[in-house]
């Protein structure tokens, strides 16, 4: 089950990069998501991730849930976690879409809830 849940957070990466938007700095991203909740929705599905003070990322679905850890490098966020298609460490940076609307570099739509 948590092997599907990774394989669904990577398939999220399917929407292009708007050209106008400008990528945010690490400070920008950590004002903007630091220890708030994240969500997307794909495949008819909720998504929540939170980037946590301390390094600590948590990712939440329906069908599973998995810690990791994050750190900033330059201006994007590199995440890893232990187990799952998605083990390793991803790194990506963030371009805003509007009010609490962003876009990551690997295509990933999603909004700030708080």
């Amino acid at each position: 089950m948590k092997g599907f849940f990774f394989v669904l957070l990577m398939a999220v990466v399917s929407v292009p990069m708007p050209a106008q938007a400008n990528t945010l700095t690490a400070r920008e991203i950590q004002a903007e998501m630091l220890n708030k909740t994240i969500v997307t929705h794909r495949f008819g599905m909720r998504v929540t991730m939170r980037y946590l003070p301390g390094g600590v990322v948590t990712a939440r679905a329906l069908i599973g849930s998995m810690d990791g850890t994050w750190r900033a490098r330059g201006n994007e966020i590199c995440s890893t976690f232990p187990s799952g298609p998605a083990k390793g460490t991803s790194c990506v940076s963030f371009k805003r879409l509007g009010d609490d609307r962003f876009i990551s570099s690997e295509g990933v739509r999603f909004r700030v809830v708080d």
